[in-house]
């Protein structure tokens, strides 16, 4: 058999070409086989793969060399850069192995303080009295040492705000940027040393008070104030003042009511007899006994006035009234002496049957009565309220009456009411602080008030002397303020009859 090497060497088999083998049948005969047989008998094989041919293709950057593989082979991929790759070259992204430089490469700039000196540097060079360069390998450090006395860093102080302490710092102001005159302020200036001066508006009125008998309708005491007649409380204008006159039974009365101490109305003569019972007792007291002679309209006698019953001899011994009718008898009866005892009920403030808040006058214990049996009499006691005292309760059993028995006897007279003392509504003085403060700070910012504020009380009965209130004022020193005049305070002093608003004021000029 001839040796294979022996044979030239076809670099481009085909399928079709044939190779020379032994079969494994009977007698191991020598047989030739095409490639498309074996490569069909390798395909038909389990668990072997279907790819036929491997190509290859380069890509932008990257070359791959060794495809079309169809059996064995080898890929090779490069990258596909033109230049020379080494320590000093980069490759850039046209796909070439360049040094770094402006030319193809990124530009660096040079900016002095946020201004382009050069977009495109190729070397920097530091220079100057001072500056220093090391290395340390690869890493170079530059030293500028700051100027002898120079600023090192911004601090920002009061209103005064700064970005950082050093580089590059932006300075802000956030306190006061701009002065403007508003109303009554006039400034010497806008810039520099300025002056403000502040003029009050002739003729504002800072507050109102309502006085005696006057209130509060709508409004504030510093805003838009409506004054009208007070007719309630304490402050009501009954109480406060009045002036005295002689009234009309179609006048008007006002009057102060005690369950609600209101202001009500009436007039004179629509005033019921009950709501004066002292006036009912005196009428009744002194008609008692009284003849009243209206039907006589003759002339030819005189008209008769008084009755008197006696007897021939008394009348013997008088000097007749021609006014007087006198009715005499033949003898006279047995006179009977009645003697009045009163036992007192009336309850008082300071309890039963003292006699504290009232007066008893007329007929007391102890007044006699002499008449003859059958007789007619009667005992009369006048209750009075003392000055600043009231009935609650009607005064009764003033009035004893009856026939004169057979026998002396004493008449049993019991007096009742409730006798109260008439209150004194209690009077408030209420505080209100009214300040012309003038200069920064004159919102309240740059002073504090203490003591007595808006709004605290001083209590008291009619007249009150309003001397319990001290206010305080002084200034935010610990903000910068201070008073350049004043503080002026004027607290609150008067003499009040009623409930109403006081005043204290306060003036003066802070600076800043």
């Amino acid at each position: 058999m001839a040796i294979i090497y022996s044979y030239p060497l076809d670099l481009n088999p085909t399928t079709a070409d044939l190779l020379l083998g032994t079969s494994i049948a009977s007698g191991k005969p020598t047989k030739t086989f095409s490639i498309a047989s074996l490569v069909a008998l390798v395909n038909a094989q389990p668990t072997t793969g279907t790819v036929t041919n491997v190509a290859t293709t380069n890509s932008t950057f990257i070359d791959v060399q060794g495809g079309p593989i169809t059996g064995a082979g080898t890929i090779t991929a490069s990258l596909s850069a033109g230049g020379t790759p080494s320590n000093t070259t980069f490759l850039r992204g046209d796909n070439t192995w360049a040094s770094a430089s402006s030319t193809g490469s990124a530009q660096i700039s040079i900016l002095d303080e946020g201004v382009e000196i050069t977009s495109d540097v190729d070397s920097i060079n530091f220079t100057g009295s001072g500056v220093t360069t090391t290395t340390a390998g690869n890493n170079v450090t530059i030293n500028i040492p700051s100027a002898a006395g120079g600023v090192t860093s911004i601090i920002g102080g009061t209103a005064i705000n700064v970005s950082s302490a050093t580089g590059n710092i932006t300075v802000t102001n956030t306190g006061v940027t701009q002065l403007i005159a508003g109303t009554n302020i006039t400034l010497s200036g806008t810039t520099g040393a300025v002056t403000i001066s502040a003029t009050n508006n002739p003729g504002t009125v800072e507050s109102v008070i309502p006085g005696a008998g006057l209130q509060l309708d709508s409004g504030s005491l510093i805003s838009n104030p409506t004054i009208g007649i007070d007719k309630n409380g304490s402050n009501n204008y009954i109480l406060v003042g009045s002036v005295a006159a002689v009234p009309t039974v179609n006048d008007f009365l006002a009057f102060n009511q005690i369950s609600s101490s209101d202001i009500k109305t009436t007039t004179f003569a629509t005033i019921p007899i009950t709501a004066l019972p002292l006036v009912s007792t005196y009428i009744d007291s002194g008609d008692a006994g009284a003849v009243k002679n209206t039907t006589d309209s003759y002339t030819s006698t005189a008209k008769i006035i008084n009755v008197v019953t006696l007897t021939s001899a008394e009348y013997a011994s008088i000097t007749p009234d021609v006014n007087t009718l006198y009715i005499l008898q033949t003898s006279g009866g047995t006179s009977v002496l009645l003697t009045l005892s009163t036992t007192n009920s009336i309850i008082s403030p300071d309890g039963t049957g003292t006699g504290t808040g009232y007066v008893l006058s007329g007929n007391l214990t102890g007044s006699t009565f002499t008449g003859i049996q059958g007789e007619p009499y009667s005992f009369t006691t006048i209750v009075t309220p003392s000055a600043g005292y009231y009935f609650s309760v009607a005064p009764g059993g003033m009035v004893a009456s009856g026939t004169v028995p057979a026998t002396p006897t004493s008449i049993v007279q019991t007096l009742t009411g409730v006798v109260q003392v008439i209150p004194t509504p209690a009077v408030i003085a209420t505080l209100l602080i009214v300040t012309n403060i003038q200069g920064p700070g004159s919102d309240g910012a740059g002073f504090t008030l203490g003591g007595s504020l808006t709004g605290a009380i001083q209590t008291g009965i009619a007249p009150l002397t309003v001397n319990a209130f001290a206010t305080t004022c002084v200034a935010n020193t610990g903000a910068g303020y201070s008073f350049t005049a004043g503080p002026t305070i004027v607290n609150a002093s008067s003499i009040i009859n009623g409930s109403q608003t006081v005043v204290t004021t306060i003036t003066g000029t802070l600076s800043l």
